[in-house]
């Protein structure tokens, strides 16, 4: 092999490298983005809240875990009132789960498409390897 064939067979190497590095970087930025949402998320479905306004404060119970009654047929509207309701929407809530979906989708895809590239790149330099070894 001429010394000009290596240069860039190396060069095609180091940039495949790289761009299988980025896709994993990109794909690890978009599930970490995904998932701060999903964290957001529980905190708003899962935390009790206080909501000011004027001189009174209303303590709200959370989305999930409220007094349902004995028939445990009460709505959260009508357990916690409108006000608290209104302050924890669960349209607020779907969109960002909604929004959260190609998110975390476009992360495992470009995740494991950088991973597979990487892996499957450093089993071949090992497969080459091991066919330069002498035998016998």
């Amino acid at each position: 092999m001429t010394t000009e064939a290596y240069e860039t067979e190396e060069a095609y190497e180091t940039a495949f490298r790289a761009r299988a590095e980025r896709r994993r970087t990109l794909g690890f930025g978009l599930l970490l983005a995904a998932s701060g949402i999903w964290l957001w998320l529980a905190y708003q479905l899962f935390v009790p809240f206080t909501i000011e306004y004027g001189r009174n404060d209303t303590d709200c119970a959370s989305r999930v875990f409220y007094d349902d009654g004995d028939t445990g047929r009460v709505s959260y509207a009508d357990a916690e009132g409108e006000r608290c309701a209104g302050a924890r929407d669960w349209a607020e809530l779907l969109g960002m789960l909604l929004v959260s979906v190609p998110l975390a989708a476009g992360g495992v895809h470009q995740y494991a498409s950088g991973s597979i590239a990487m892996t499957l790149r450093r089993h071949e330099d090992e497969t080459a390897r091991l066919r330069a070894l002498p035998k016998g």
